[in-house]
């Protein structure tokens, strides 16, 4: 059976919510929630959150598109991945867009509560929480890996016996270091990594840098960083 065409399209309920924004915010600040709508609208058109490959055939052979077609229960499934993956790994961002990134969402959540477009509850308190940790941790992992960016290219080691290229999960944190678990390689723990005190004083147990650490005759040592993802 079809799925009954919704009162009112995704689209339209975006552009519902920046009027709104529109006349209370700055300019410079509504031009933050165009910007923060316009990307999670591309992520949803990209990937489709809670859609299995029926109805993306169907949608799509019909000519149509996800903010296009589906209602407003479509909006709040995919803020958890946007937040957590698409804005960290997919957007290059500073941390002004980063924190705008969860404040935005967090006020859109609100929002479709208030006009009563979702009725989940439990799916809207969901996000809230997940756009509100956001709003703290992605500008926060920003810096973190502005910071050991910095310090790489300060203190890239001339010589190394072996590098690792992963994913690299934080497990532990003393001033000044860092100890990691690598995702796909196999290895153990590795650390102590130094890192700058910014870094370790910001970073927390369980977010996850992307990028290479080298074995030194000093110890393991950052190479490259390319994500720092909370």
């Amino acid at each position: 059976m079809s799925t009954p065409k919704p009162t009112k399209t995704i689209d339209e309920v975006f552009a519902e919510f920046l009027a709104d924004q529109e006349a209370r915010l700055s300019e410079r600040t509504f031009r933050q929630y165009e910007s923060i709508i316009d990307l999670y609208g591309s992520y949803l058109e990209s990937y489709w959150p809670d859609c299995d490959e029926n109805e993306y055939r169907r949608i799509t052979g019909a000519g149509g598109t996800y903010c296009g077609t589906l209602g407003p229960d479509g909006i709040t499934g995919g803020i958890s991945e946007f937040l957590g993956y698409f804005m960290p790994r997919k957007v290059a961002a500073g941390k002004d867009t980063m924190r705008a990134a969860g404040t935005v969402t967090k006020k859109l959540v609100k929002w479709l509560a208030e006009k009563k477009y979702v009725e989940d509850t439990g799916s809207l308190e969901m996000a809230e929480e997940r756009a509100g940790e956001a709003a703290r941790d992605l500008p926060a992992a920003s810096e973190v890996a502005d910071w050991l960016e910095a310090y790489i290219d300060e203190n890239v080691p001339a010589r190394y016996s072996r590098q690792i290229e992963d994913h690299f999960t934080v497990s532990r944190i003393e001033p000044g270091k860092l100890w990691l678990e690598p995702l796909i390689s196999g290895d153990r723990q590795i650390g102590p990594v130094p890192v700058p005190h910014e870094v370790s004083q910001q970073c927390r147990v369980g977010w996850d840098i992307s990028g290479i650490v080298a074995k030194t005759a000093k110890g393991w040592r950052f190479w490259e960083v390319w994500n720092v993802t909370p």
